[in-house]
């Protein structure tokens, strides 16, 4: 009766595995945001506090009918991270701190995950 319940079990698996790969490829759509002048896109890795200014892809398109350039900017959307537009770093901190996300210690002004 093992010899028949081996097969049975593997083929599960071989479901879990095509289910998790049809997970992997779904995509969200997560949101849209207007492009304010001058200002500039950072993102904040929640797992390693790291900030930076996220990566941008241009996608230059031409219309059809008036026939000029129409770009397109698509942000490379990393996981556990957190993006936001703000003038420099300085502001995009106090943004995160302001909502909540990051917690400032006043002793040596440090920045802290909530989590930690």
């Amino acid at each position: 009766m093992e010899i028949f319940d081996l097969p049975q079990k593997e083929h599960l698996l071989k479901e879990d595995i095509e289910i998790l790969d049809k997970q992997k490829k779904q995509f969200k759509y997560l949101g849209s945001e207007r492009k304010v002048p001058g200002h500039t896109m950072f993102s904040l890795n929640c797992k390693t506090g790291e900030i930076k200014v996220a990566d941008i892809e241009r996608a230059k398109d031409i219309h059809f009918k008036t026939r000029r350039p129409v770009t397109k900017d698509k942000i490379i959307i990393e996981p556990d991270c957190i993006y936001r537009q703000a003038l420099n770093k300085k502001n995009f901190i106090k943004r995160l701190v302001r909502e909540g996300i990051l917690v400032m210690k006043q002793k040596d002004m440090r920045l802290w995950n909530e989590n930690n």
